[in-house]
């Protein structure tokens, strides 16, 4: 069966992104916080059997990649995924699922980051999943300053300094252009953060260009420029 370029996209925004041959798809499973249940990872490793090759990826999100599926089990696929839980998406231009590292069981941890990123999934991921944006928005969270997450290169970078207390980066970017974010001023609570990052989600969906990544905004508005008007709202909220 041969897909249209728009039913490749739609597909994309799905979580199915298609392979080079056209005529099978990789799924992606979300991974809330990298971790799965014994069960969720037996069902990936049937459904891997059963409608791919026999194997999976672990992608650079800790999210997995099941590849070489055909179109037409793509329904079957999601099902038998939903059976335990498991979701398919994480891609197109809107907000991503978080990734964060394993600050809730490190000795270095300052906060409880599963606890963290299944807020942020449910709050943002799933609750402006129809919201598109001009491009795709990562949030990417770090127990502490040791930043094994690498939380300078998101769109959004939540870094733990003291006890329950993040600093703020915005415009991080890593792929064919490196950008490294800058920190907003002061630290702010769960809470407070929280609500800053719905700020930034609402201002790249009002002063982004079609196509550009958040990194790109920040750049041709300036960094003083955002940060002043989000730190202005966050004041008067």
């Amino acid at each position: 069966m041969e897909l249209t370029d728009d039913q490749k996209k739609s597909l994309l925004g799905q979580g199915y992104i298609a392979s080079e041959d056209g005529a099978h798809f990789a799924c992606r499973v979300l991974v809330p916080a990298g971790k799965m249940t014994t069960q969720a990872t037996q069902k990936i490793s049937e459904v891997s059997e059963k409608y791919g090759k026999g194997y999976f990826s672990l992608t650079q999100r800790l999210n997995v990649e099941i590849p070489w599926i055909p179109y037409q089990d793509l329904d079957n696929v999601t099902r038998e995924l939903k059976e335990v839980g498991l979701s398919i998406g994480g891609t197109g231009p809107r907000v991503r699922p978080a990734l964060t590292c394993k600050g809730t069981v490190c000795k270095r941890g300052l906060l409880d980051t599963d606890a963290l990123a299944q807020v942020i999934d449910e709050r943002f991921y799933n609750g402006y999943y129809k919201v598109m944006l001009p491009n795709k928005l990562r949030i990417i969270v770090s127990g502490c300053s040791n930043s094994c997450s690498k939380p300078q290169i998101g769109c959004i970078g939540l870094q733990g300094r003291t006890r329950n207390q993040v600093a703020i980066s915005l415009g991080g970017m890593f792929g064919k252009d490196h950008v490294i974010g800058r920190e907003l001023p002061s630290l702010y609570s769960i809470k407070d953060a929280l609500n800053m990052i719905e700020k930034v989600i609402t201002y790249y969906r009002d002063n982004g260009l079609k196509g550009e990544r958040f990194a790109k905004m920040v750049d041709r508005i300036g960094f003083e420029g955002v940060e002043n008007f989000l730190c202005s709202q966050n004041s008067e909220a």
